[in-house]
């Protein structure tokens, strides 16, 4: 009985995807919004190869470029909200994949430049690293991440945006919140650890 039933389950998933391959960006970025998260899968299918071919532009290796794909992904996950569709979603899309390679650019000169500073980086270089997924293989720690990163203090979130996001080093991260670099990297460390702890506790499989 359970297998009947995940048959069934699988063959009306099938047919959404199919039927969702024929949806417009709009409809499918609306269907999103409206807490479908196979739509946005159907979007990261329809958009990833012209997103990595924008990333290459900004990157040195192929796994950098996917590494600035995820981070613009996970961008457009957590602010769909603010696509207009009077523009294209592409467009959308290949100008968060731009940014994101900017600052992946700039994370990796101020890596260089402040490594003595943050020697605690032995968890990886980033969020996105540490989760350890590729756009099209393991869409779903995508939303997994989305959901950590909501539920989790604000003020380790922003520590945590602010440095593997944006960029920032830990005492300008710390000018900007007003606190000791002690406390921003503590911080930080937290935001990381949670990141870490949820994907070690995923099961296999």
């Amino acid at each position: 009985m359970n297998n009947t039933m995940k048959n069934i389950e699988r063959r009306k998933a099938q047919h959404t995807q199919r039927t969702q391959r024929a949806w417009s960006d709009e409809a499918l970025a609306a269907a999103y919004l409206k807490g479908d998260v196979r739509a946005f899968a159907a979007i990261v299918d329809r958009h990833t190869p012209r997103l990595i071919a924008v990333a290459r532009k900004n990157a040195r290796t192929h796994q950098d470029a996917q590494d600035i794909v995820q981070e613009a992904l996970l961008k457009a996950s957590l602010h769909m909200h603010t696509f207009r569709s009077e523009a294209a979603l592409a467009t959308w899309l290949c100008r968060l994949v731009i940014n994101a390679g900017y600052d992946h650019a700039k994370r990796a000169d101020n890596k260089r430049r402040h490594l003595s500073l943050d020697d605690e980086d032995t968890m990886g270089p980033g969020i996105v690293t540490a989760a350890a997924y590729t756009p099209l293989a393991h869409f779903d720690r995508i939303m997994a991440l989305r959901q950590i990163l909501a539920k989790m203090p604000s003020a380790n979130r922003r520590a945590l945006m602010l440095i593997d996001v944006q960029g920032f080093s830990i005492n300008n991260a710390a000018r900007k919140l007003g606190v000791a670099p002690g406390t921003v990297k503590s911080r930080r460390h937290r935001a990381r650890e949670m990141i870490v702890d949820y994907f070690a506790d995923e099961p296999v499989g």
